[in-house]
């Protein structure tokens, strides 16, 4: 009964191996052919993909067997194009994105660190002008805030008395002399009457100080100092019972409402400023706050320890919330030269931008029409920068994506939906309407290495010697 079941047995597997071999050939063996059948453009190594090969081998820098790279049917391949095809599966599975090439208003942005100084046209020394003995300071610590023409020092001076007294003896002499019929004596009492002024007011008496004295007809025997400036008294050498000399600092005060700012630009970025270009200054110790100033003056040197040049910013300063020696920081926006078109935007929201009149979709106001340069620009995310080239992913349809070399310009920066980016001005290699890859385009970049149509990207391919 055993030998007539294994009889059975062996006679099921001769039959089914008679049928087969009747129908065909057994599937390893065809697509083994089909496998055959496929063009090969050329034999590469998984590993270093700049390695091409007219026949299998191994690989010159690892000795990997090399594997070959297949022309893909039904699309025509074009000398020196890179490019490649992803399933619609594998295109949901590494998140595509895509920006379509267009035009926008680009600004190259210039960001530094800054220090917030005196205004040197805003500070005065106040000094004695006669030598004398200080009796009274009507400001007599730092920091105290003055206006214009208050006063600030008492200070006897016993030549300021002998001047006025010669001024009053020169008024009676000209007072005497108006009865006289000689001129030339009363020319004289008149320039003796202008002397006597002119060292009055040099020595800091006001014209009325002076009429007050041709009232009075007593010698003044102090002298009182006014403030020649509205501001902050910063340094004060003066004490009561004091003697000065002439010509002695009592006081350095200095107006707070106009202040410098002093900034580093690096040597490459000089191009990109220009006297009279607006800056925005923030500080840490205002968040959100903006302060705006104006470029005033650019160094004509380049300090050679740093490699850059040294700016000054007028910056008005009306609440004192900015105070010298704080550190701030700048920003320098200078718009990219390109075509110069009409938009519409709004006051309050400068993100809305349109070509057509009309209500902003975000406060309701009228948006207002102005002029702009617009720049075909491409997002950052979507340029590669391979060495001494630069390359895009450009989305051909039907998940073809085909690599193309670029020329751009410097980094910049464009509001889009609302949303600040950063933006290259396109010089060569994109029209309008071009859509690039701005997610997973390393990922393509990195699929076209490994199968190795990108090889002669990267610094040209190995040719094997036959």
């Amino acid at each position: 009964m055993r030998n007539t079941i294994l009889v059975l047995i062996l006679l099921v597997i001769l039959g089914t191996l008679f049928f087969s071999c009747k129908k065909g050939k057994p599937p390893i063996e065809a697509l083994s052919k089909t496998t055959e059948q496929r063009d090969i453009l050329y034999w590469t190594c998984g590993m270093h993909p700049s390695v091409h090969s007219n026949k299998p081998g191994k690989c010159p820098i690892c000795n990997m067997d090399l594997v070959p790279i297949y022309k893909k049917e039904g699309i025509p391949e074009e000398e020196g194009v890179v490019s490649l095809t992803l399933s619609p599966r594998a295109r949901r599975l590494a998140s595509v994105r895509t920006f379509e090439v267009t035009y926008l208003p680009l600004e190259h942005e210039i960001r530094t660190v800054g220090k917030i100084d005196w205004d040197e046209r805003k500070l005065a020394y106040i000094s004695s002008r006669v030598p004398g003995r200080i009796d009274k300071l009507f400001v007599d610590f730092t920091g105290t805030e003055v206006k214009k023409g208050e006063p600030l020092v008492w200070i006897y001076s016993p030549n300021l008395v002998t001047t006025q007294q010669e001024y009053l003896l020169a008024l009676e002499t000209l007072e005497r002399m108006k009865g006289s019929h000689i001129k030339e004596a009363i020319r004289n009492a008149k320039s003796l009457i202008e002397s006597a002024k002119k060292r009055l007011m040099l020595w800091g008496i006001t014209e009325k100080q002076i009429k007050e004295l041709e009232q009075r007809k007593v010698p003044q025997t102090h002298l009182t100092i006014y403030s020649p400036l509205s501001g902050i008294v910063i340094k004060k050498t003066a004490l009561e019972g004091k003697y000065v000399k002439e010509g002695e600092n009592i006081y350095c005060i200095a107006d707070l409402r106009n202040l410098w700012m002093l900034a580093d630009i690096y040597e490459y970025e000089i191009s990109w400023i220009k006297l009279g270009q607006q800056v925005e200054i923030t500080s840490t110790a205002y968040p959100g706050e903006v302060f705006k100033g104006r470029i005033s003056f650019i160094n004509p040197y380049i300090d050679e320890r740093t490699r850059s040049v040294k700016i000054r910013v007028d910056v008005p300063n009306p609440k004192g919330k900015l105070k010298p020696g704080m550190w701030v920081n700048a920003i320098i926006k200078t718009p990219i030269s390109g075509r110069e078109e009409s938009y519409y935007t709004c006051s309050m929201h400068p993100e809305v931008m349109s070509k057509n009149f009309g209500e902003c979709p975000k406060c309701g106001m009228y948006l207002k029409k102005i002029q702009g340069n617009f720049v075909l620009a491409v997002p950052k995310s979507a340029v590669l920068d391979v060495g001494t080239r630069k390359l895009v992913y450009v989305d051909k349809g039907e998940g073809k994506y085909e690599a193309r070399e670029v020329k751009v310009g410097p980094e910049s920066e464009a509001i889009v939906e609302g949303r600040k980016g950063r933006f290259f001005p396109v010089l060569e290699g994109l029209a309008e309407g071009d859509k690039v890859v701005t997610r997973a385009n390393f990922l393509i970049d990195s699929q076209t290495q490994l199968t190795g149509e990108a090889a002669g990207v990267y610094g040209g391919a190995i040719k094997i010697k036959e």
